[in-house]
């Protein structure tokens, strides 16, 4: 990556025409290359934590700079992706400012690598378990000096990964101090949150592009520009905003669309000792419960932050517009919104707006138990009672199916997973439709298998 030091910060911009007089404009510079120079700044001593040409590793960035260097939770004006002047050069101060530290930080990093190595420890990833802790190591004792310090922090680390990820969220949960910070970021990070005041009509219109159907190339190139724009819009920001205080600009009910059970939404909780009578809603749930749904969904426990990290993290997502960090998810689950209030399987006279939710609402039609459920209905005879339920959620069809799409965009949201690609984020959206089906298939086989077959 170009690190742009050597490259002039403002070029000319006439002021009107036929006028020789020119005024400067701040040119807003990638938030990466301004870490990058930084970093390049540092020179000798940080090579453990850098790749190959120099630019600090991917985990460096995610593990140390971003959250300990940086201190994005505090400065949030440090992580947009592309920054003015005044801010990069606040980036570039606070990195040059911890040379020495950072230098200290790669030293216990070959220190811990070298006692991982003697005490023949296998498991974990190097980099995403020990970075925050050679980063502390450097802090509190400076550079590295006694191997036994890195054994301790080594057999400290490996112990407490030894228990289970939910016996590890029990105990830290416990503690009535991490409790308290939670509660605290959990309140700065809602009173954060505010909708702004941009009109919501062109972004609602481009979803007709990137919901409708595209002849040939050129077509397909223009509805992947749409829908880059439609991620770096405000829309879907502002309505998740909005839904944190009456939500009165939402064309939707968030009650009615089955993703909160009140509205305006309620701030979550960290926890919840007793639990509610109904299954949660997904944005209904707390703090506890969406890391619990974080380390299932984590076949390879290695990749996981740390439990502590991993609830700080919940927390600001939690209070984010529509539960989800990302702009991009953000815009791809209003989307799903749209195609979810097209789909209406057993609702012959429903006529969805956009091809992509009426091709899905043809297949779903087809289906033979929703031919079976839209047959007992017409003739009124009597509907098993599991079998009503499955008719309950054909009637309300965007529920369920908004309650799957938000629980994987939730995992691409901790996994760091894009929806920039429209083709992949309409493959998503016809897929979470498949996988409701499936269910509902599944359960009607499951209770004939149970009950023998029905007339």
């Amino acid at each position: 990556m170009r690190a742009a030091a050597t490259e002039p910060n403002f070029y000319p911009v006439p002021v009107s025409a036929g006028t020789e007089a020119t005024e400067t404009v701040a040119v807003r510079q990638p938030r990466r290359a301004v870490i990058d120079a930084a970093w390049r700044a540092i020179g000798a001593g940080v090579e453990p934590l850098s790749a190959d040409d120099g630019a600090p590793l991917t985990r460096t960035v995610e593990r140390i700079i971003d959250p300990l260097v940086l201190r994005l939770r505090v400065n949030s004006h440090y992580s947009a992706p592309v920054v003015a002047d005044d801010v990069a050069a606040g980036i570039h101060r606070a990195i040059i400012e911890q040379a020495g530290t950072l230098r200290a930080t790669a030293s216990w990093f070959e220190v811990l690598k070298r006692e991982r190595r003697r005490l023949k420890i296998t498991h974990g990833n190097a980099q995403e378990l020990y970075f925050p802790v050679c980063y502390e190591l450097a802090v509190t004792l400076g550079a590295a000096a006694n191997a036994g310090d890195a054994e301790r922090a080594l057999r400290e680390i490996h112990a407490e990964r030894d228990r289970t990820a939910a016996d590890v969220l029990t105990l830290h949960l416990a503690d009535p101090d991490v409790v308290a910070d939670l509660h605290a970021q959990l309140a700065r990070a809602w009173a954060d949150v505010r909708a702004g005041g941009e009109i919501s009509g062109p972004f609602l219109a481009g979803l007709g592009t990137v919901l409708g159907d595209a002849a040939g190339h050129t077509a397909s190139v223009a509805r992947q520009r749409v829908w880059s724009a439609l991620v770096a819009d405000a829309t879907p920001y502002n309505f998740g905003a909005a839904a944190h205080s009456g939500g009165s600009v939402l064309p939707w009910s968030l009650m009615d669309l089955g993703l909160s059970s009140v509205q305006p939404q309620r701030c979550p909780e960290v926890s919840r000792e007793t639990r509610p009578a109904e299954r949660e809603r997904p944005l209904d749930r707390t703090v506890a419960d969406r890391v619990r749904a974080t380390l299932r969904r984590g076949m390879d426990r290695d990749e996981l932050p740390d439990i502590a990290l991993l609830c700080a993290e919940e927390v600001d997502r939690s209070c984010a517009p529509w539960g989800l960090l990302g702009e991009d998810r953000q815009a791809t689950l209003v989307a799903g919104i749209e195609v979810a209030t097209d789909l209406a399987p057993l609702d012959p006279a429903a006529r969805p707006r956009h091809a992509l939710s009426g091709r899905i609402q043809a297949r779903l039609r087809k289906e033979a138990y929703v031919l079976r459920a839209r047959r007992y209905l017409a003739d009124g005879a009597a509907v098993h009672a599991r079998q009503q339920q499955v008719i309950d959620e054909l009637a309300m069809f965007r529920r369920p199916y908004l309650s799957r799409l938000w629980a994987r965009l939730h995992g691409r949201d901790v996994w760091q997973e894009p929806c920039t690609d429209v083709d992949d984020v309409r493959r998503l959206l016809d897929g979470v439709a498949r996988s409701v089906s499936l269910d509902h298939r599944q359960r009607i086989k499951a209770m004939l298998g149970a009950d023998g077959p029905t007339s």
